[in-house]
């Protein structure tokens, strides 16, 4: 049983050398073949590798062309835009259609020229491909002879295990060589076939593949367009925004222009080579056609001269007609090409000059806008100046000369900002929101800013105060001697007794002290210039207090007289101005018991100017009353005290 056994083995392992190296031998030869054919060019008629530089650069500049006419190009304009728009897309796809058509049929044309280099890569490949067959059935037969030399030594004696293990080694080392030749052959196809081919044909398809709208035939919808009439009917900022998007329009058509220049050239340059290969066709088919038809002539032959040898194999008109096929082929979508070339560089050209068209006259609609805008403020600042030469000459009254040129400053600078908001701002929405938020901010920064304004308009009012007013807030007493948009000025006045004087002070304060709780503000009836001061005269117990009193009254009467018709005028005028009655000023006197005591009160009015002066006039004559009547001066218990009845 160990022979035969023997025999079979030897005659199943020893073939696997020869095999192996015949494999390895088509490896190395697949791979010297390869570096080899990276090497060579094929020979051409045409310089077939500029001419396949030439084409895959114009290629990309038709993309290119093509990808910048679907982008939206113009943001405003007329609805005839539209048109144009949708026309320079259809011609810029048809135009890389017949590009990448002539790229093909050139591609083609190169192929044929270049067949023996194609059939040599076909060979190689194919060779691989048979080796790469070869290897996995040699692995499956060693394996299959694994399995069986396994079921031997399973079963097999203890003297024939060393043989056995022994060709089971062999097997394995063949199955290791096999697997590795295996792994280089998938190595080399699995290289080649990613490269995804060479080429021109290769390099056309790659690119048509990265345009994969002209396949599809999607096109893009155009994009919205501000109209020029809502544009002539805006203010100058959208105005000058659209003139912006035509300026930008233009400049992208330009650039259009010049690319659909190039892109002829191009088309041109690559047809020019064909033409001349179709013309030397045509001049070829005329010769044949003209020597088919013509007779034969008979030819001599001389026995002392040897007959000429066969000449090379001339093309006939098959031949040329195939040829001739071939070549228009790639020529014909090329001056396809240059027509639509041109019928697309008309239409950019008519689509530029309707921009420009549109440019101008939103060029001059901004022009006049600006303009009216430049006359409106011109007007306003006119009749400003002649508010400000009127009031200064017809008004009379400091604090109404000043309120009205405060009145001229706010109504001429709110119609300038209408006038600016109106001529450079339509669009209204977005402002009111934006404004809303700046109003918020400003609410919440300037608040007392805001208070201050909104009281000033308090003070310049009916009732409010002017310059020269005398008024006591926050415990402080001045003298108005300016009053601002958000603050007014006090000349602090202080002193004993009832002469107040200056202290040599400006005192500040906003004007959104009026909206303070706890800070009253007190100052003189509007048109008065009086105040009241009191005579305080303690009596003895048993004086006969009524000639006293009426001795006394007649005193202060008599230096009120001297002054008096000043203050009913002023009364008057009071009176009339806030249409209402009020008590007319004059002397009051009451007899009272104060502390246990029995005194005179006399109240009386004074001109604050002189109230200092009306005060001493009322000293001396109650002076000279008590010494020119002893009854007065007996009933005097006390030394008599004036003192204002509101200090201030």
């Amino acid at each position: 049983m160990t022979q035969p056994l023997r025999t079979e083995t030897t005659h199943q392992t020893t073939p696997q050398t020869p095999d192996s190296l015949r494999i390895l031998s088509i490896i190395v030869v697949v791979l010297l073949a390869v570096v080899a054919s990276s090497q060579q060019l094929p020979p051409s008629a045409i310089n077939a590798e500029a001419q396949g530089r030439a084409i895959i650069a114009h290629l990309n500049s038709v993309i290119q062309f093509y990808r910048t006419v679907n982008q939206p190009i113009q943001k405003a304009g007329e609805p005839n835009d539209v048109v144009y728009r949708d026309q320079a897309v259809a011609q810029s796809m048809q135009i890389a259609t017949l590009a990448f058509q002539a790229a093909k049929a050139q591609a083609e044309l190169s192929a044929v020229s270049n067949a023996g280099s194609a059939s040599a890569a076909s060979s190689q490949q194919e060779r691989m491909q048979t080796a790469l067959a070869q290897a996995d059935q040699r692995i499956a037969s060693l394996q299959q002879h694994e399995a069986a030399l396994d079921r031997q030594i399973a079963s097999a004696r203890a003297a024939d295990l060393p043989s056995l293990k022994e060709q089971k080694q062999q097997i394995q080392s063949a199955l290791k060589l096999n697997s590795a030749m295996k792994d280089a052959l998938e190595r080399i196809i699995g290289t080649t076939t990613a490269g995804g081919g060479t080429g021109l044909a290769a390099n056309v398809d790659r690119l048509e593949r990265s345009v994969p709208e002209l396949q599809s035939g999607n096109k893009t919808s155009a994009p919205q367009m501000t109209t020029v009439q809502s544009a002539l009917s805006s203010g100058v900022v959208s105005q000058a925004g659209v003139l912006f998007q035509l300026l930008e329009a233009s400049h992208t058509l330009n650039t259009l222009i010049d690319e659909d220049n190039q892109l002829n050239r191009q088309a041109a340059d690559l047809r020019s080579p064909l033409s001349n290969i179709i013309r030397g066709l045509i001049q070829q088919g005329q010769e044949l056609s003209q020597a088919a038809e013509a007779p034969a002539p008979p030819v001599k032959t001389h026995p002392a001269h040897p007959q000429p040898s066969p000449a090379a194999p001339q093309p006939n008109l098959d031949s040329i007609t195939a040829r001739f096929k071939a070549v228009s082929a790639a020529s014909v979508p090329l001056s396809q090409e240059v027509i639509v070339l041109g019928q697309s560089q008309a239409n950019l050209a008519a689509w530029q000059t309707s921009v420009q068209r549109e440019y101008t006259s939103i060029f001059h609609a901004i022009l006049l806008r600006v303009l009216v805008i430049a006359l409106a403020l011109a007007m306003i600042i006119g009749g400003g100046e002649f508010w400000t030469r009127a009031t200064n000459k017809y008004i009379r009254d400091l604090r109404r000369r000043r309120q009205l040129l405060i009145i001229r400053r706010v109504v001429v600078g709110f119609l300038s900002a209408l006038v600016v908001l109106f001529g450079f701002v339509t669009q209204f929405n977005s402002l009111a929101t934006f404004a809303g938020f700046i109003t918020a901010g400003i609410a919440v920064g300037l608040q007392t800013i805001l208070l201050s304004v909104a009281a000033y308009f308090f003070i310049i009012g009916r009732y409010g105060i002017k310059v020269g007013d005398r008024i006591t807030i926050a415990s402080v007493t001045g003298e108005v001697i300016d009053v601002g948009l958000v603050r007014f000025y006090l000349m602090e006045l202080a002193g004993t007794g009832t002469g107040l004087e200056s202290t040599g002070r400006i005192a500040v304060f906003s004007n959104a002290v009026l909206f303070q709780a706890g800070t009253p503000l007190y100052k003189q009836m509007p048109g008065t210039g009086y105040a009241w001061h009191e005579l305080v005269v303690k009596l003895t117990d048993g004086a006969d207090y009524k000639p006293v009193v009426e001795a006394i009254v007649q005193a202060v009467q008599g230096v009120y007289g001297g002054y008096r018709a000043n203050i009913e005028r002023e009364h008057e005028a009071v009176q009339s101005w806030m249409q209402a009655s009020i008590a007319m000023p004059q002397v009051e006197s009451r007899l009272q018991l104060s502390g246990g005591s029995f005194q005179l009160w006399t109240r009386f009015p004074v001109e604050i100017r002189h109230d200092a002066e009306t005060d001493e006039k009322v000293t001396r004559a109650l002076l000279d009353l008590m010494a020119s009547n002893p009854a007065v001066k007996a009933a005097v218990a006390t030394t008599p005290s004036i003192q204002p009845s509101v200090r201030g």
